[in-house]
């Protein structure tokens, strides 16, 4: 039970890291809820399978935790762009990655 709540974290850790770890720490409390939650239904149905699930969130949210204090993160920020068709002024949102320094 220890152990494959142990390895699930430790998978899960690795495919945020793969998506892009820096990306993901600026929504921290929202990827840790989705990965226990994920956990939980994944392991349903047996005592044992529930307890794993709960040690993977634990870990998961321990790492996360621990990662954000040290590692410089990004969030995802939006701003204004204007632009024109046809003498008609418009804008868009332009999405961009602001740096957040701890």
């Amino acid at each position: 039970m220890l152990s494959a709540g142990l390895l699930t974290a430790l998978g899960i850790i690795f495919l945020l890291y793969k998506v892009g770890f820096k990306h993901i720490l600026a929504y921290d409390v929202i990827v840790d809820i989705l990965a226990t939650i994920g956990l939980m239904y994944i392991f349903a149905g047996t005592y044992s399978g529930m307890m794993a699930a709960i040690i993977g969130g634990l870990f998961i949210s321990i790492v996360l935790i621990i990662a954000k204090h040290f590692v410089n993160y990004e969030k995802l920020s939006w701003s204004w762009i204007p632009f024109a068709i046809k003498n008609i002024k418009l804008r868009r949102p332009h999405l961009s990655w602001t740096s957040v320094n701890k």
